[in-house]
């Protein structure tokens, strides 16, 4: 997986003004670079977590016409080699479940499933995925082991402060390049939480945006049963076809 092409934006949100603003000591010796790099090996030394997350995606219809797309997506992995992601909103209502060298899609909707061999890792298998078929996880940019080494300083990097968001006080950073923006929001004090992305397309004029809030629901563990069998009964398989 490309997680560099994947990642490029966090959405700002709403300022509340009565909370007390933390020191941003970390700012003195760590750059923008080095501040998403310590939430991303936050979230590598993670052997569990489960979070759900808000999507609106942008997108291009025809005549030029800008509209929107919401998900929600909740994620429960569990290293190295289980993992579900379930999404419901206006375009896609599926899950996917990756279980010790199994993959399945299943789409609620149609009632359609399609199952592939996988490597054991999720690590593995999300790469075989992108690489074979051209299938893409949901919020894939947070779930490598290896995150830190994947995501390379290839744009400039820019900090804005502190930002309330929800009212957690979050390090807003920015980064660029010639083909997209990166505005991500991080938890200033405590664990170092990634708590919400924006990715803007600059390649076209109408500069697409997609725009991820998070909430992280548990660390360490995983909530409920979440690793149980696909699909239900009833449902019709079809094959996955390789990327041409």
């Amino acid at each position: 997986m490309r997680i560099g092409s994947l990642m490029t934006g966090l959405l700002l949100g709403g300022l509340v003004l009565s909370a007390s603003e933390p020191e941003p000591s970390l700012m003195r010796d760590m750059t923008p670079w080095k501040l998403l790099e310590r939430a991303y090996r936050y979230l590598e030394r993670q052997p569990a977590f489960t979070l759900e997350a808000t999507t609106v995606n942008e997108d291009l219809v025809q005549g030029g016409v800008v509209t929107e797309v919401r998900h929600r997506i909740r994620v429960d992995l569990q290293r190295p080699g289980r993992i579900r992601v379930r999404v419901q909103g206006d375009s896609k209502n599926r899950d996917y479940l990756m279980l010790r060298g199994k993959f399945i899609v299943w789409d609620r909707q149609y009632r359609l499933y399609g199952e592939l061999d996988t490597p054991k890792t999720v690590d593995g298998t999300l790469d075989f995925l992108y690489d074979r078929y051209g299938i893409t996880t949901p919020l894939a940019n947070l779930l490598y082991s290896d995150l830190h080494r994947r995501l390379k300083p290839r744009a400039k990097g820019y900090y804005f402060g502190l930002r309330l968001l929800n009212g957690v006080w979050c390090h807003y950073l920015a980064f660029d390049n010639a083909e997209k923006e990166l505005e991500v929001w991080i938890r200033a004090e405590g664990p170092p939480r990634i708590r919400r992305f924006v990715i803007i397309d600059k390649s076209t004029k109408y500069r697409l945006h997609s725009a991820t809030t998070i909430r992280w629901i548990s660390m360490g563990r995983v909530e409920g049963r979440p690793f149980e069998a696909l699909p239900p009964k009833g449902a019709h398989r079809i094959p996955i076809e390789p990327a041409k």
